[in-house]
């Protein structure tokens, strides 16, 4: 992070930082609710005190009897420049017995947590569980979240404006897949990148996610669950897939619904325009799942395979990027384009999606044609963090570490520069949040980059081995889980003290908390009006109403998914 930059932020933040000055808060316990696997580093932080305070201990108690196994120094205090909190840290990563503990600092006291080998495998359960919630287009009743309603939007959808292949109003059979966020909006840019993120996982570590680890209606039938879900949404895809290979970019109603149950929601619903960025996302993800799904439904994995190749014809015949928009098309739904919230450069091309789409398919076919585009195009790619803006990141990801890989032309080693570059970036960035945040936008959906943020350091990790790297990376994962301002886990239903008030229609139409909900975090903007605005990592509030900070959206779930199985399978591994 530039100094410049530096500036900027401290000067947005500067309003609070003297506010709280003026109103200081009560000192807290801050530290991650679940906890840390064994050989994880593990630092908590105390919040609040004088802003010069120097020594004192930390006390470690088991939470069931309150023996004392632990002390360990206070960091001197420290001022954060993003809040304006006065931070001091203590690092107890010696403890590495398995077991329920908590922090004590005179009488202040953190939630409880625990330290193990599997203590992540119910809150991964729970999170992916989120998408089996959200599946469109069935009947759902869940007996272990309660969750239910009537087979909704079955009449998805018909077309919103005539094109070269179709009519105004033409019907296009698009059941299925995901309701995107606390909405009821379907969208490819997110459904791919879901799908994506996901898959790699599930590719690198197949043995940690298998068949009936979900309990979801498919659980049981050999396949591992999380290709069971994945399916949902690559199969939705498909039917938004155009006879030449484009897709349509969104399905929606025409106006926003409002505190119904999804089958309530009778609107007629719309698929919107084709373009060449969500074709680009969709090809990708379709070539990942051919060959991922090979194993357990090649039948299926060809119709991947076809489509991806379909869809990679259509972007040769259409050399620019094309986003075919009519005035309307997001007065029900998320823009997914560049507009006033999303401003960023890279929405104004798609050779990053383009690139993507060219690595899944030379992995998975070995073909010649897609490894000298990919050789034309890499060298010069910027690396950014993983996204539906730009999700080159995953290809290069792949390209690096897939063994399918032939490497004539040393990309991979450029890749592995690029990744070590941007890790040094973070780290810097770290180094300057009292809170250790890698991530220093807090813009819409703040919390995803993060997690996107630790998954770099975990890979600089495994390609260096440098501790400092892991150590940046369970610090994002301490951060979302309860190690913040807040003492908040930003993940609805995990840790002690959990979001509960996430933005989502049908939780809040049907007087429901749901599980596994990662909601977006600090948002400077705050374009919903309901929370603080313009104070950094401050600008947020745990509110039904403030979707520009507290919703849900199946990306956000994806990037924090994979940060967590990503973190706990080197674990593994370093064993």
């Amino acid at each position: 992070m530039k100094r410049w930059q530096r500036l900027v932020l401290f000067v947005a933040v500067l309003p609070s930082i003297a506010a709280m000055a003026a109103a200081p808060e009560p000192i807290r316990l801050v530290s991650n609710q679940i906890g840390y696997l064994p050989d994880w580093p593990k630092v908590a932080m105390l919040i609040g005190g004088p802003p010069k305070a120097e020594g004192g201990e930390a006390e470690v108690l088991t939470a069931d009897s309150g023996a004392s196994v632990l002390r360990v120094p206070l960091s001197p205090a420290r001022q954060d420049p993003q809040t304006g909190d006065v931070v001091r840290t203590f690092d107890f990563s010696r403890l590495r017995k398995p077991g329920r503990y908590l922090l004590r600092v005179g009488q202040a006291e953190s939630y409880p947590f625990e330290i193990g080998e599997t203590l992540y495998q119910e809150p991964l359960k729970t999170l992916l569980r989120s998408y089996f919630l959200q599946r469109c287009g069935v009947a759902i009743s869940d007996h272990m979240t309660k969750v239910a309603h009537a087979a909704c939007h079955t009449q998805d959808g018909v077309l919103a404006q005539a094109d070269a292949l179709h009519k105004e109003g033409d019907r296009v059979a698009a059941m299925g897949g995901w309701h995107d966020a606390g909405d009821y909006g379907k969208y490819v840019a997110t459904t791919a990148v879901t799908a994506g993120r996901l898959l790699a996982m599930y590719e690198r570590h197949p043995a940690l996610y298998p068949d009936r680890q979900l309990d979801i209606p498919e659980s049981g039938n050999n396949i591992p669950d999380l290709l069971d879900e994945m399916k949902v949404g690559l199969d939705w895809m498909l039917s938004m897939q155009r006879a030449d290979g484009a897709v349509y970019r969104k399905l929606s109603g025409k106006a926003w619904p409002h505190d119904t149950a999804p089958d309530a929601d009778t609107q007629p619903r719309f698929l919107y325009g084709i373009t060449t960025p969500e074709t680009a996302k969709a090809v990708a993800a379709w070539a990942m799942a051919a060959r991922i799904y090979k194993e357990y439904l090649p039948r299926q994995s060809e119709l991947y395979l076809e489509a991806a190749r379909k869809g990679w014809r259509f972007l040769e015949k259409t050399p620019e990027q094309l986003f075919d928009y009519h005035e309307g098309d997001n007065s029900g739904s998320g823009p997914y384009m560049q507009n006033k919230t999303d401003v960023e450069e890279d929405l104004s091309h798609d050779w990053d999606d383009r690139l993507w789409a060219a690595v899944e398919l030379y992995i998975t076919t070995g073909e010649k044609p897609w490894a000298d585009y990919v050789a034309a195009k890499m060298p010069d790619a910027p690396l950014r963090l993983f996204e539906w803006k730009n999700p080159a990141a995953l290809g290069m990801e792949n390209y690096l570490l897939h063994p399918n890989v032939r490497d004539p032309l040393g990309l991979r080693d450029r890749i592995r520069q690029k990744i070590i570059d941007r890790a040094e970036t973070v780290m810097e960035n770290r180094a300057y949040s009292g809170y250790r945040i890698a991530n220093p936008r807090f813009i819409w959906g703040s919390n995803k980059m993060t997690a996107e943020e630790g998954i770099i350091m975990l890979l600089a990790y495994q390609l260096t081995g440098k501790r400092r790297y892991l150590e940046a990376a369970i610090d994002q994962i301490d951060y979302l889980l309860g190690r913040n301002h807040f003492n908040l886990s930003f993940a609805s239903g995990i840790g002690a003290n959990p979001v509960t008030h996430p933005t989502h229609i049908f939780a809040r139409a049907a007087k429901i908390s749901i599980p596994g909900l990662f909601v977006g975090g600090p948002n400077a903007l705050e374009q919903s009006e309901v929370g603080p605005k313009f104070k950094g990592p401050l600008s947020y509030i745990d509110d039904g109403r403030s979707y520009a900070t507290n919703e849900y959206a199946i990306d956000y779930n994806a990037s924090f998914i994979a940060l967590l199985g990503q973190a706990t399978a080197t674990a593994r591994i370093d064993k």
